[in-house]
């Protein structure tokens, strides 16, 4: 499968759009505009490149804003840098409220230690010592790394913005022991042997995931309103755009009863919605003796499925909400049955016996090619 061709930047009037992700399902790309020669952002949205530059067209049409620069308050302190980077993360357009959200829960955890330290004083032992305290209060080291990345990003955006100097912050090495990712792809046999194990809206929200192949993400946020019964279809959310996926009947007739079309949430799960579900079918799994998969692990069987079934790649695609490219890359997992039915369905073999057949026509031996086996 050839790789989409990336679009080329365009000018229009004093704005220059460019791709910065894509394309989603649909062939279309995120796009970003900004006024040449600064870095403010003025239209962001996704669109194929004709769409990007009409739209900016217009904007420009209309007049752009005059540049405003802010005033920049002067950085001391580790908690200085920290307010001053997540209030203009807060500003950026191009982030979802999630990810404002993960910064701002890193910045309080480094805050919390490091907050009244001067920012000169953010050497490598200083970070080490973070590091360790951390742990001993129990983060895990995949929270502290994030919260490293976080400061590092909050450090080189002042940095670049003149309010503070220095050169790059140090990279202190955190350890996780013990820690694999779980790639496991669960069969069809596996699942219904564990959705025996899980009850409530739990189960509900695994049986969606096994056969929506969603994000789980996409189905923790799911709402009352996103059931459209006269289609048979349901909405899925996702980073790549909303998505709508055909229904079947057996849950369809579970989910229709709670299509009341307003926005309560459509699954009533605990607080911490992804984590309670992580959690539920590790332990399902356990009770039904099957070896461990996570949510993502049921993605991955959705597209195996639909491959397997000799689903068009495109229309597999747009159902789990990925371009062909991602979704054949990081989901699609072949197995040695897979190459041999492969073999088998392509007729690989079906050339005749030509080549096959043993005869004295024509023998090859250490002296070369003699005419047949008797000596003329």
């Amino acid at each position: 499968m050839n790789k989409p061709i990336r679009p080329k930047p365009a000018e229009i009037g004093d704005v220059r759009i460019s791709v910065v992700r894509g394309p989603r399902h649909d062939g279309k790309w995120y796009w970003r505009g900004r006024r040449k020669g600064r870095r403010d952002t003025l239209w962001t949205g996704w669109a194929t490149r004709r769409e990007a530059m009409a739209a900016v067209a217009r904007l420009v049409a209309k007049g752009l804003p005059h540049p405003v620069a802010p005033a920049l308050p002067e950085i001391a302190t580790t908690q200085e840098l920290l307010s001053t980077w997540i209030e203009r993360q807060e500003r950026r357009a191009d982030l979802k409220p999630k990810t404002v959200t993960h910064y701002t829960l890193c910045a309080r955890h480094l805050v919390a230690w490091l907050g009244e330290l001067p920012v000169t004083d953010l050497n490598r032992a200083t970070l080490e010592r973070y590091r360790d305290e951390r742990l001993r209060e129990g983060a895990s080291p995949r929270a502290i790394t994030q919260e490293f990345k976080r400061l590092r990003s909050a450090w080189a955006w002042a940095r670049d913005c003149g309010l503070i100097d220095g050169g790059v912050l140090p990279r202190v090495k955190v350890r996780v022991n013990g820690y694999r990712i779980n790639h496991r792809t669960p069969t069809p046999e596996d699942v219904r042997a564990v959705l025996q194990h899980l009850d409530g809206d739990v189960l509900l929200a695994v049986r969606l995931l096994a056969v929506t192949g969603a994000r789980i993400s996409e189905v923790c946020g799911l709402r009352r309103v996103d059931v459209l019964v006269s289609t048979s279809e349901l909405v899925l959310r996702g980073k790549t755009g909303p998505r709508r996926f055909p229904l079947p009947e057996g849950v369809l007739a579970v989910l229709s009863r709670r299509a009341d079309g307003t926005e309560a949430s459509l699954l009533a799960l605990p607080v911490k919605a992804q984590d309670g579900i992580r959690n539920a079918l590790t332990r399902a799994c356990a009770d039904a003796g099957v070896e461990a998969f996570t949510p993502h692990g049921l993605r991955r069987m959705v597209v195996d499925r639909m491959a397997r079934r000799g689903v068009d790649i495109a229309t597999a695609a747009s159902l789990t909400g990925h371009s062909p490219e991602v979704m054949l890359r990081h989901y699609r997992k072949v197995t040695q049955r897979d190459r041999e039915e492969a073999v088998i369905k392509a007729g690989l073999g079906d050339l005749g016996e030509v080549g096959y057949e043993s005869g004295d026509e024509d023998v090859v031996t250490d002296e070369g090619h003699t005419g047949g086996k008797e000596a003329e």
